[in-house]
Order: structure tokens, then C-alpha cells, then sequence
């Protein structure tokens, strides 16, 4: 009978080189777990230094993770933003923060009727303003808001994107980033359904007026989470016995707070889970990914408009 794996304080599987570390991978080779100190990357997978003795050349895990542009890029535009919305004369977060009911055309000529201060621009009149999904997941409200999602998003990214590429990374933060929309427009369109008293609690947990307004990069950082769960996965490990499921754990504890965006960390943790299900796949299947990745996006973006498009057909109705 095989012994048991060592596992650390924490009890998540231990290094088997560093027993007082948490192994966050196994080698591909021997499937023993390895941290990432240890952890070489190797033509497929990474392996442990011992099974990569003599190998082709390889990177260490650590040196690996210092590349990350588009992550460190992401991070940068969304500080960047949150300064600027304190010098810009506009209201950055009031124009382009996610009104699930401005989404359509309908919505904003009935927002029009219902708020004396919004003039809607003729495009907006003509089409709605979709380009919401997208604006309201670069804004934030304060530092604290603007400091965690940024951290979050630099640990899981430099984690993330050099194991998917630019390419498949990115596909995955634009899931995250359109699921969490599409998470608060449904959810509106459930307490618009349900005629809940906008004021109410009931209204206040599921997402509350479908004008109010809901930003942040949650959703994708959410959808990086649950990616990184499956990768835990795949490589054999139990996420919630990792840093990453305690990580996951107490962000989900802290969705159902006041003031939080249920829809949008529930919808950006969904998603991310299946696009990284869909992106995840052998090298030479790479292509194949990136279409599934892509075709899910198309998919979270249409039925976001969908679910926006119900919203003042029940306000009307």
C-alpha cells in the first residue's frame, strides 16, 4: 500500500524536495508535487529538478513567471484610469459604469423619461450603450477597491499567463470580464421579473435597480480564480485544500457584503472556470482553444444584451 502524500501546515500537499512548502504543481514525469521553486518547465508540463536532469533546455517556474505584459499592462490601465477620473472634469464612473437598462435602446429612452440629468448622445439613442459591458470593468471606485482587484489581478496573471499565453489570457480576462456583466444585467432582470422593491433586501443581494450603477474589475479577477482552480486540477491537486481555494473561499464570503456585485463575482468566477475548461487543452490543439475561448466570449456578450433587453420590456410591460 503506497504511504500518504506529506502535507504541509496548511494541509495542502507539500513539496516533496521543501517539505514546509505548498506544492502548487506535480511533475509531469514522476507526478510527485513539486513548489514552484522546483517546478522546471518542460516541453510538456513542468517537472521536478531531478526528472529534468539532462533534458532539454528548459526555464525555471520562477524566472517563467517575471513575463507577464499584458497582465502587468492590464494592472497599469486600470490604476491609470482610477487616477485620471480624479483629474478628468467627467464623471468617469457615472458615464461609463454599468447601467444594466442602458445597455439597449429601449432602455435608455426610458432612462431618458425617468432621469432629468441623463441626455443620451444619438448613438446611444440609436443602438443603446453595450460598450458599457466592457468600460465598467476598467473603473473603480476608491483605493481600497482599486488596490485589491489590481493585486489580485497581478499574483493570478503572473501565474496565469505565461502557463495560457497572451493570446488564450487574454480570452480568459475578457470572459471574466463580460460574464461578470452579464451576472449583474441577469440578475437585475430577475429583481425587474420579480418586481422587488428596489430599496429592499431581497433587491440590494440579487442586484438592485437595473440604473444603478456597478464597476470594477471583479468579474475578470473572479474569472482568473476559478481558472487557476482548474489548473490546480488538472495538475492533480484539491484547489480548497491550496492557497488559491482559501483565496477563492473568502472572496466568495465577502460577495454577499453590502455594496458588493453579486451577479458580477458569481458570473466572472463561472466564467472563468469554463473558459479556462475550453483554453486549457495540449499544444498542438492550441488553435482549437482559442476558438472555443473566442466563441465564448461572442456568446457572454449576446446573451448579456439579451438579458438587458428584457429588462425595460418588464419596466414597461
Amino acid at each position: 500500500m503506497d504511504e500518504p502524500e506529506a502535507r504541509t501546515e496548511s494541509g495542502a500537499l507539500a513539496c516533496y524536495l521543501h517539505p514546509k512548502r505548498d506544492a502548487l504543481l506535480r511533475c509531469s514525469r514522476c507526478e510527485r508535487p513539486i513548489c514552484s521553486d522546483d517546478a522546471i518547465e518542460a516541453p510538456v508540463g513542468y517537472q521536478c529538478p531531478q526528472c529534468a536532469e539532462g533534458g532539454q533546455p528548459v526555464r525555471r517556474m520562477v524566472d517563467v513567471i517575471e513575463h507577464a505584459p499584458l497582465t502587468r499592462a492590464l494592472v497599469m490601465v486600470i490604476g491609470g484610469l482610477f487616477v485620471i477620473g480624479f483629474a478628468s472634469p467627467i464623471d468617469l464612473i457615472q458615464t461609463f459604469g454599468l447601467r444594466p437598462a442602458l445597455i439597449t435602446a429601449d432602455g435608455v429612452a426610458l432612462f431618458e423619461v425617468l432621469a432629468g440629468f441623463y441626455a443620451a448622445p444619438p448613438l446611444a439613442r440609436a443602438i443603446g450603450e453595450p460598450w458599457l459591458i466592457v468600460t465598467s470593468g476598467f473603473l473603480h471606485a476608491n483605493l481600497m477597491h482599486v488596490g485589491f482587484n489590481g493585486l489580485l489581478l497581478w499574483q493570478l496573471g503572473h501565474l496565469l499567463e505565461p502557463l495560457l499565453g497572451r493570446t488564450r489570457f487574454a480570452l480568459l480576462y475578457a470572459a471574466g470580464l463580460v460574464g461578470g456583466a452579464l451576472g449583474v444585467v441577469a440578475l437585475s432582470a430577475l429583481a425587474v421579473a420579480l418586481n422587488l422593491d428596489p430599496t429592499g433586501l431581497a433587491a440590494g443581494i440579487i442586484g438592485g435597480s437595473p440604473f444603478q450603477v456597478t464597476i470594477g474589475a471583479s468579474g475578470a479577477v473572479f474569472a482568473l480564480m476559478g481558472a487557476a482552480m482548474v489548473v490546480l486540477r488538472e495538475r492533480g491537486m484539491n484547489p480548497w485544500r491550496t492557497s488559491i481555494g482559501g483565496l477563492v473561499a473568502l472572496n466568495l464570503l465577502i460577495t454577499f457584503l453590502p455594496g458588493i456585485s453579486v451577479g458580477g463575482h458569481l458570473g466572472g468566477l463561472a466564467a472563468g472556470y469554463v473558459a479556462a475548461k475550453l483554453l486549457l487543452v495540449p499544444r498542438e490543439q492550441l488553435r482549437r482553444g482559442i476558438t472555443r475561448g473566442a466563441v465564448l466570449v461572442v456568446v457572454l456578450l449576446v446573451a448579456t444584451y439579451l438579458a438587458a433587453l428584457a429588462i425595460p420590456n418588464a419596466l414597461l410591460g
